[in-house]
């Protein structure tokens, strides 16, 4: 290449310098779109299958509740598809994730276990705990996948 070549090369305008930075936004947030959907899936399956969890437990306190192992093996292995899942299609997070994810995890798991315990030791049948616990999980795990969509 010429010196003429390699003059016009280092050169950068200020509507040149403009484009490239456009660009590079625009390739960063193209690939960064489909970050989060993944986990914000996962989260909001989560919320469905505790919900339903919590109403399954209500329903075997008051008919035979030698059946719980129903319920909990099936919440396991759609609790094992929705990790699965999140992690063969995770391939990218957004900024911040690690964070909003462990805040997500630790809201779910303490209300998940006073879900269950209130359900089956302190409030055990009882219609308006069950409601209450459902509408826990709902929020919990909703705000959570809000949360996530809108980073």
């Amino acid at each position: 290449m010429s010196a003429d070549g390699d003059a016009r090369a280092g050169e950068l305008d200020a509507q040149r310098a403009r484009d490239l930075l456009d660009r590079a936004a625009h390739v960063g947030s193209a690939a960064r779109s489909g970050a989060g959907w993944p986990q914000i899936a996962c989260l909001l399956g989560l919320g469905g299958v505790s919900s339903m969890f919590i109403v399954a437990v209500y329903l075997l306190t008051r008919a035979d509740e030698r059946l719980i192992w129903l319920p909990m093996v099936t919440m396991a292995g759609w609790l094992a598809i929705l990790m699965g899942m999140m992690a063969v299609f995770s391939r990218s997070t957004k900024a911040g994730f690690g964070k909003r994810w462990r805040t997500a995890m630790t809201a779910w798991g303490i209300t998940w276990a006073v879900a269950i315990i209130g359900s089956t030791v302190w409030w055990k049948g009882e219609l308006w705990f069950t409601l209450a616990a459902i509408a826990a999980l709902t929020i919990v795990t909703v705000a959570g996948a809000w949360r996530e969509a809108r980073q």
